[in-house]
């Protein structure tokens, strides 16, 4: 019995490794494409860039470098929604395997009020266009507490549990209404569609954001440069990992993959995808401390 005990204790604490795989490699690229985006934005930021930067040819060809991967349409129409939807689909997953989602939603809630609160600052104090109403901590945390409360629902008003159809066909729904609604619907003739209009701070950074201003961002009407994953078409990739979680690991909550002679390849993407969340709040001050450091001692003025 207590053997019993023991190996269900470590299947329960056991980490899914197909699940840290789908969230660890593209946070790995998310840091890279971050880390370009930041050496191409130091010509705005410094007043003294052009006169200084023929002191530093390399950094030059450097910025050179990641301004030709920040232009790149193939990156940003494709390659950039793809990972974005693996990183999505893994927390669709992991969110069908948790037991706290009332718990993580509200904590997710409080790091993206962060982001926002933080991006709207920094806009003020770069005179840039910097600020994330809705991104994609936004929309995970959305999704999770819609999730939670579904769950909630369920199990006090029906005592059962959810069935995988219905995350599946809230998924669908939601991608495709939001697919449709980017690319437009004629009805009687008539073409619905969401223009995805900008810039809530404007190029002076005196407009005053509003409510109306955030729930046009969250639903896809309205976009936001940065980091902007509306809940239409986004959302349903993450009702749809709930929805393929339910069916895989219900019944067994381990993994599937075994390592073997990849391990030394795997095992620390999968030790990135466990840390998802820390990682990806972190990152981004820790680059902009580093280059900022860097950049002021190679005789750059703000």
């Amino acid at each position: 019995m207590k053997s019993l005990t023991v190996t269900k204790k470590k299947i329960k604490k056991s980490r899914i490794l197909e699940v840290d795989l789908l969230r660890g490699f593209p946070i790995f690229l998310v840091v890279l494409f971050h880390l370009c985006y930041d050496f191409t934005e130091l010509p705005n930021i410094f007043s003294n860039f052009q006169t200084n930067i023929v002191n530093h040819p390399q950094l030059a060809s450097l910025i050179e470098f990641c301004s030709s991967i920040m232009s790149n349409d193939v990156i940003h129409d494709y390659l950039v929604p793809l990972f974005a939807g693996m990183f999505l689909f893994a927390c669709g997953i992991s969110t069908s395997l948790t037991r706290s989602n009332i718990r993580r939603s509200l904590l997710l809630c409080l790091v993206a009020s962060l982001i926002s609160l933080g991006s709207y600052g920094l806009s003020h104090f770069l005179k840039m266009d910097l600020f994330i109403p809705w991104g994609i901590i936004h929309i995970m945390a959305f999704s999770i507490l819609v999730y939670a409360l579904l769950e909630l629902i369920a199990k006090k008003v029906f005592k059962k549990e959810i069935h995988p159809l219905i995350p599946l066909a809230l998924g669908v729904l939601i991608l495709f209404t939001g697919l449709l609604l980017r690319q437009g619907i004629k009805i009687n003739n008539h073409l619905l569609s969401w223009p995805t209009t900008s810039a809530y701070l404007g190029n002076d950074l005196k407009h005053e954001f509003t409510f109306l201003d955030f729930i046009y961002s969250a639903l896809g009407k309205s976009l936001n440069y940065i980091d902007w994953w509306p809940i239409f078409p986004f959302a349903g990739v993450i009702f749809i990992g709930i929805a393929i979680g339910q069916a895989l690991f219900r019944e067994h909550r381990y993994s599937y993959l075994k390592p073997g002679k990849y391990q030394l390849v795997l095992k620390p993407i999968g030790f990135i995808g466990s840390h998802t969340i820390w990682i990806y709040v972190l990152h981004q001050p820790i680059i902009i401390i580093i280059l900022g450091i860097m950049s002021l001692s190679m005789g750059f003025n703000l």
